[in-house]
This record gives C-alpha cells, sequence and structure tokens, in this order.
C-alpha cells in the first residue's frame, strides 16, 4: 500500500493501492499561513492612532503620559495578563528610557486591548529598576511568568550606547515584581542571578518563558540581531539560584539530548530563510522571540523577527511544534513591511509612496521622523487570545514599528490541515483505515473516487472526535469495493 499526500487549504488527497507504505510518521496537524491575514488591529500605545486619527482604547498619553514605546511581551498572572514595554517616552516629561510595566484584564483578541500601566501610591508611573543594574537606553524586560503567586521578570542589561556595537556585552537577569508593595519609597523590585552573557558565549539574553510540570523552559537567543534560537530548561524549584539548568543539545532518534554547558547547546530553530550554510556557519539576525502553547492543537507556536539578510525576507516569523525542543516546523514569513501593506499604511518608509506616517520616534534629536524608517520588531504573543474556529487559527501579538516609535496588536491566521498518520494505515482484504490529529471541535468528511476523471463521492457519515485523533473506516460496503486503486480525500466541514 502506498500513500500519496497533497494539501491544500483543508483537503488531503490519499491513494490507495496495494503496495507497500513508504511514509515519514508526522500526524500533528499542519499550520499554513493564510496570504494576506496578518492585518493591523489597533495602535496600543498613544491616545490617537498615528495612522487613521482614531482614538486608541488605552489612551495611555491623557491616562499615564505615556505616548511612545516598543516591545510588550505578556503573561498571565492569576486571571489577568501583564504587559512589559521597553524605552518609554512622555509628553512632557523626560522619562530618560525607562520602562513600565502594565496589567489588563481584556480576554479576547478580536476587541480592543485595554491596559492600565502600575503606578504607585502618588500617581507616578512605576518602572522596572531593579537595584544594582541599569535599565537604561536599550535595556529591557523581555520576559515575565508568575510561579506560585510571584511574578518574575527577566531584563536584559549592560548595553553601551557609546560603543560601535552597543548589545555585545548584554546580559540578562531574573527580577522579582512585587505587585503590592508600589510605596514610592524603596522599590518593589528585588534583582537575582544572571541568566546569561553574550560576552560568556550565552544563549539567553532575550527570552520567552513558559512552566510544564515541574521545569521552566526558557526558549532564547543570544547576541542581539545575530543568533538562532536556543533552549533551556530549569527545575521549577532552582528558578531563582538555577540549578540543574539544562540546555538543549540535540535530537537523537527523536529524542532530547541534554547539556550543562551552555556554550554546547544548538538551536531548535535556525534563522536562515535563503537556506544558506548550516549552523554554526549560517547568518542568523533574532532579536525578539515569544512562544505559547495551545492545548487546543497540542503544539507549540512561535514568533521571531528575523530575515534581516534582505528586504524580501525581513519581518516576523512562525512556526510550531508538537514539543518544545522540536522539531519546529520550516519558518513562514507572516508579515514583511513590504508585501503586507506596513509601509505607506501604518508604518514609515521616505523611500515609499505614499510614506506613512511619519513618527513619534524613540529619540527625535537621533531619529529624524521624516527620514527614519519604520522597522518591524517584537512579536510578542499574546497567549489566551489564540483562538481556534472550525478550520482556522488565530494569533494574536503586540508588534513594534520603530517609525511610529508605536506597538500594534496584530492578527494572523492560518488554516489547521489534518495530516495522516502513516502508523495507522490498515489495508485488509475487506477495509480501509487510517487516522489523524486535529482539534476536537472540527468536523470531517472523507470522499472517494476510483478515477479522479469521474470526481468524488463524499461518504454521508461525519467523523468527529473527543480527544484530537480522528478515525475513518472503510468496508466497502459503501464505497463499492475495493480494487487496485482508490482515492480518499479528506475534508473539513465549517
Amino acid at each position: 500500500m502506498r500513500l500519496f499526500r497533497r494539501f491544500y487549504k483543508w483537503a488531503l488527497l490519499c491513494q490507495m493501492a496495494v503496495t507497500g507504505l513508504a511514509a515519514v510518521a508526522q500526524n500533528i496537524p499542519a499550520l499554513l499561513w493564510i496570504t494576506n491575514s496578518s492585518v493591523k488591529l489597533e495602535q496600543v500605545i498613544g491616545d490617537v492612532d498615528w495612522a487613521t486619527g482614531s482614538n486608541t482604547v488605552s489612551q495611555t498619553a491623557s491616562r499615564f503620559n505615556i505616548v511612545a514605546n516598543d516591545l510588550g511581551s505578556s503573561f498571565l498572572n492569576g486571571t489577568n495578563l501583564i504587559f512589559l514595554f521597553g524605552d518609554t517616552r512622555g509628553s512632557n516629561v523626560n522619562y530618560n528610557a525607562a520602562d513600565p510595566l502594565a496589567w489588563s484584564t481584556s480576554t479576547r483578541g478580536d476587541q480592543g486591548l485595554l491596559i492600565n500601566f502600575f503606578t504607585n501610591s502618588m500617581g507616578s508611573n512605576v518602572f522596572i529598576n531593579p537595584p544594582g543594574i541599569s535599565m537604561a537606553g536599550d535595556d529591557t524586560p523581555n520576559a515575565g511568568i508568575t510561579i506560585s503567586n510571584v511574578i518574575y521578570l527577566v531584563c536584559n542589561t549592560g548595553s553601551i550606547t557609546t560603543n560601535n556595537d552597543k548589545h555585545a556585552d548584554d546580559y540578562s537577569v531574573l527580577v522579582t515584581f512585587n505587585e503590592t508593595d508600589l510605596n514610592p519609597v524603596g522599590s518593589p523590585f528585588q534583582t537575582n542571578r544572571t541568566i546569561s552573557a553574550t560576552t560568556n558565549g550565552g544563549h539567553f539574553v532575550y527570552t520567552s518563558l513558559h512552566q510544564v510540570g515541574t521545569n521552566i523552559f526558557i526558549f532564547g537567543e543570544g547576541t542581539y540581531r545575530k543568533s538562532d534560537i536556543y533552549l533551556s530548561s530549569v527545575p521549577v524549584i532552582a528558578f531563582v539560584n538555577g540549578a540543574g539548568t539544562l540546555y538543549f543539545a540535540g535530537l537523537t532518534n527523536g529524542q532530547p539530548e541534554w547539556t550543562t554547558v551552555e556554550t554546547n547547546a544548538v538551536p531548535i530553530l535556525q534563522d536562515n530563510p535563503t537556506n544558506g550554510p548550516p549552523w554554526p556557519n549560517d547568518s542568523p539576525t533574532v532579536a525578539h522571540l515569544s512562544v505559547a502553547y495551545s492545548a487546543g492543537l497540542g503544539l507549540w507556536l512561535m514568533t521571531y523577527d528575523g530575515g534581516r539578510n534582505a528586504p524580501e525576507t525581513d519581518g516576523i516569523y512562525f512556526s510550531s511544534a508538537a514539543q518544545p525542543w522540536g522539531p519546529w516546523s520550516k519558518p513562514q514569513l507572516i508579515f514583511n513591511a513590504f508585501r503586507d501593506m506596513g509601509y505607506g499604511v501604518f508604518m514609515y518608509n521616505p523611500t515609499n509612496n505614499p510614506t506613512g506616517p511619519a513618527g513619534p520616534t524613540a529619540d527625535p534629536a537621533k531619529n529624524d521622523p521624516t527620514n527614519t524608517t519604520g522597522v518591524v520588531y517584537a512579536p510578542n504573543l499574546i497567549e489566551p487570545f489564540t483562538t481556534i474556529s472550525n478550520s482556522t487559527l488565530y494569533i494574536y501579538y503586540l508588534m513594534s514599528t520603530w517609525n511610529p516609535y508605536t506597538v500594534v496588536k496584530m492578527r494572523s491566521a492560518f488554516s489547521i490541515v489534518p495530516v495522516v498518520d502513516p502508523a495507522s494505515l490498515v489495508k485488509l482484504k475487506n477495509k480501509f483505515s487510517f487516522a489523524w490529529n486535529a482539534p476536537t471541535n472540527m468536523t470531517f468528511q472523507v470522499g472517494f473516487s476510483t478515477n479522479f476523471a469521474a470526481g468524488w463521492t463524499t461518504l454521508t457519515n461525519l467523523v468527529t472526535s473527543t480527544n484530537g485523533t480522528f478515525n475513518f473506516t472503510d468496508s466497502g460496503t459503501h464505497s463499492g469495493g475495493f480494487g487496485n486503486t482508490k482515492f480518499y480525500r479528506l475534508q473539513s466541514l465549517p
């Protein structure tokens, strides 16, 4: 028996013949980006959308005197979301590139995102300022997680703006945040351990965190805009001191290998869109990454900025995997400022016609709004907003644009394509069956044909599942028996 597979947005073709089976086992659904589906839903920071002139939901300038900033990674803290932002501009005050954090009770990506910046008892904004480390320009928070009601942040620091490579000495620090102690006197932040340093060949200066059972997985990249993506695992009970940290060292027969030496780690994913030399001889450009988990799909989802070696590959990428260590799917470019109506619409490009909204910029004295090109970066997934509707996955993420210097909420859509598990194929004299995985809210029908030119006959029984594994069996009774060749078509229903 031999299986041929061709993927469309919602269809799978199978050919059955009396020969041997030759296929690679892979039964997790494939996620295929839907062309033109990546759209800006709203501007999050400021009072007025710089592109449309409409009022923003959060009115951050009027309510908090925050006019512009970037980043916006998020994580759940109880039932609320906490957002971490980068270097910030005020309308009539110099914040010296301080980094605020906010909270939100919003629960749906298709509605406006209302964020509230943390303020102290005097009404002033709370900025992330852990004792003993710098949080000056280009020193920013990049990830957070709540463990047993304790809020942890990862901050990258060490940037030296006077260096030719201002990120050459960056390192990451684990910080504790006490949201119940926002007194103007003292600090609600506690500085803990150094996680990773570029000067030591570290791979976890910019991170994304996720707890799985008794371990915290840290997805990371090292040298800013010069890194692939790596994975480490830390026991929950040792998260503060880092004891027992292991680094992913590759897959052997599909199983992860681990090392205690960070410099011996290998990437779980390469930023290599032009299929250049393999790691370690590639030229990766990742700066920021974000990872979420979809329980409905049983898949890990990743977004990152990369592909900076050419304008046509520069942008936001997406990949997925059944396990944190992979194998991760081939990255798909889901937003490019030229291709996906960024430039001239909500991003500025002085060589574009139209050019788009000019400014504000992070530092107008150094970045003239009329000649500073916008750049997309920091695609931070908002995990609870992830939605599955029939055979479509929707992800929501905050994305920074540089000019205007702001944060926008984006949505991208993917077709969920079931992949038949070759190990499930059974061909007997009076039976043919196969299985596939998909979200439990999906419903399928199977059609058959003995000749493509004769068209398809759709079987009337609907295939559903309560555990994500779908099964189909043809006894031949309603499909005319079994000849030498029969084709099967798998379709999802609306």
